[in-house]
């Protein structure tokens, strides 16, 4: 059987303001996106 990798899905947390790592990817891709197409 598979092991699946548990972590937290939670980057980054200041207080109440928290930073998933999706957000990042995102933030990543249109900064690539970006630099590409300038």
């Amino acid at each position: 059987m598979l092991t699946h990798p548990q972590f937290d899905p939670v980057a980054l947390a200041l207080g109440p303001l928290k930073v998933h790592w999706y957000g990042l990817m995102y933030l990543a891709a249109f900064l690539q996106f970006w630099w590409l197409g300038r």
